[in-house]
């Protein structure tokens, strides 16, 4: 059913497409944040495992310590033991001098026969030196060097005791995989489909200032795209530079009352749109971007009329479509875009979805006898492009 308010289809299609590239941008955003969530380590319970290391390792050292003066403790009692024995060994013969008997002639004829007391504590004591005796202590230079070959046992326990703190309290591995750093530039062809439409034509055929006896609709087209790009990156970042081949088109359908007649004009500018765009890698290799174009058209006066009049009446059809290209013309359109897409530099994969909305006027009404009047004409363009990219370096060593 034909509506006497042109754009009201259009306005609908526009908000809508803008709703769904808002959602798409805040689940892209979400999913970051989410990441980022994951991602981050809590600092409490670091510092609680760097605590507990630090306590270990001090009762360790604590223990190592209270062992080696026990040790020193043991040695020193030992020797002092050692010191009494000698002293007493040296005191008992001079008390045994100092007490002096009278010897008689029995006295000496027993002491041919019958070895003294004396003699046989020499005789005992001269045994025991012949013998080694278990229960004495060892001498000192041997503890020493039993001292000097649990030192070293005592140390590597420490250090495997630390090893083990460290291994239990280390912070547990992050789920997600590092971003991984890229430094490099690539050239690349892309290809794709897309939907353009363009405003207020509708407003340069007709006039509004008297009752209509007729009815306009407008349309958007599919468009085809083919792009050559540059690319450069660094780490999250990225610079693109393209220059894109496609169609900004749109038809208006006019059914005239009087007659019954159908009149269709379809505008298609062959375009080429040069752009400058900024890249921001959020989740590894998938980014959004946005940046500014300059759609270039190619044929200005890109327009074809036909109706439904009868063959008679066809050289009136093309005399309309001769004013029609004489007075309507396309000029060069600011284009600011957004985008959102995937890009590889393992594979070399790209896909992108991308909108631009014409800024400034892209058709220009010359002055004519016609009837036909100045409009702004906005354009809305969204490309889904899939592509392919290689190094530069490639193509420079091939050349050599």
């Amino acid at each position: 059913m034909y509506t006497n308010n042109p754009t009201s289809n259009n306005h609908h299609n526009k908000w809508r497409i803008i709703i769904i590239l808002g959602v798409l941008l805040a689940l892209l955003l979400c999913l970051r944040v989410c990441k980022q969530k994951a991602t981050e380590t809590p600092t409490s319970p670091a510092l609680q495992q760097t605590a507990l290391s630090q306590v270990a390792v001090q009762r360790c050292t604590k223990k190592a310590f209270a062992f080696t003066q026990n040790k020193t403790g043991r040695l020193i009692k030992q020797r002092r033991k050692i010191k009494k024995g000698k002293t007493q060994h040296q005191e008992q013969p001079a008390k045994r001098n100092s007490i002096k008997k009278a010897i008689t002639p029995e006295d000496k004829s027993m002491a041919n026969v019958m070895p003294t007391k004396r003699e046989q504590t020499e005789r005992s004591s001269e045994r025991q030196s012949e013998q080694p005796n278990e229960s004495q202590p060892a001498p000192l230079s041997e503890q020493k060097a039993e001292h000097q070959e649990e030192l070293p046992t005592i140390v590597n326990e420490l250090d495997t005791m630390k090893r083990k703190t460290k291994s239990e309290h280390k912070p547990a591995k992050r789920l997600s995989a590092r971003y991984k750093s890229h430094t490099q530039s690539r050239i690349g062809i892309r290809a794709g489909a897309g939907y353009a439409s363009i405003v207020a034509l509708g407003e340069m055929i007709e006039d509004y200032s008297i009752r209509p006896h007729y009815t306009l609709e407008e349309h958007g087209s599919t468009v085809p795209t083919l792009g050559l790009f540059v690319l450069l990156r660094q780490d999250r970042l990225a610079v693109e530079l393209a220059a894109d081949y496609t169609w900004l088109s749109a038809k208006l359908v006019e059914h005239k009352q009087v007659g019954n007649i159908h009149e269709k004009t379809m505008f298609r500018y062959h375009v080429i749109i040069s752009q400058v765009a900024l890249r921001l890698y959020l989740l590894d290799n998938f980014y959004m971007g946005a940046g500014v174009g300059l759609a270039l058209p190619t044929n200005p006066g890109g327009l074809d009329f036909t109706s439904d009049r009868p063959n008679m009446l066809a050289s009136a059809d093309k005399l309309i479509q001769a004013h029609l290209r004489e007075t309507l013309r396309a000029k060069p359109q600011a284009t600011p875009l957004v985008k959102v897409g995937y890009s590889s530099f393992k594979n070399g994969i790209e896909a992108s979805l991308q909108y631009g909305y014409g800024l400034t006027d892209l058709i220009k009404t010359n002055d004519n006898p016609y009837g036909y009047h100045p409009a702004r004409n906005n354009c809305h363009l969204f490309l889904l492009t899939v592509g392919y990219t290689i190094p530069i370096k490639h193509i420079l060593k091939s050349t050599r």
